[in-house]
């Protein structure tokens, strides 16, 4: 990806590890990728048209670390702006994970093999 230019940058809101707000400012960069399956394996699988998205955060904040996200992914993207809406996906799958943990951590032993 260090060959690759940035496409375009996002500004998002995060938070430090004590909960005090900023704004983080986000480079994008995108590029297509062929994944050819292992060696030997070319009869029973297909090569993976795939799109890496890499952001990464201009600059440091005090009291967290970096943002820098890979992602990977087959849908297409063929914008800053395909690309930014897949990244706020990824942001709100943490919010999910999150939540879930939290719900998990309430709930008694024997209620667990609900989730």
């Amino acid at each position: 990806m260090e060959d690759v230019p940035v496409m375009g940058q996002h500004r998002l809101k995060v938070r430090n590890d004590k909960g005090d707000a900023s704004e983080a400012c986000l480079d994008i960069k995108y590029t297509r990728l062929t994944v050819q399956p292992p060696i030997g394996k070319h009869k029973r699988y297909p090569a993976l048209d795939l799109t890496v998205i890499h952001a990464t955060e201009r600059g440091t904040q005090e009291g967290r670390s970096k943002i820098v996200w890979k992602l990977i992914t087959d849908l297409p993207i063929r914008s800053c702006e395909d690309a930014v809406e897949k990244l706020n996906w990824y942001a709100t799958r943490w919010k999910i994970e999150v939540f879930f943990k939290v719900l998990k951590s309430g709930c008694k032993a024997e209620d667990s093999k609900l989730y």
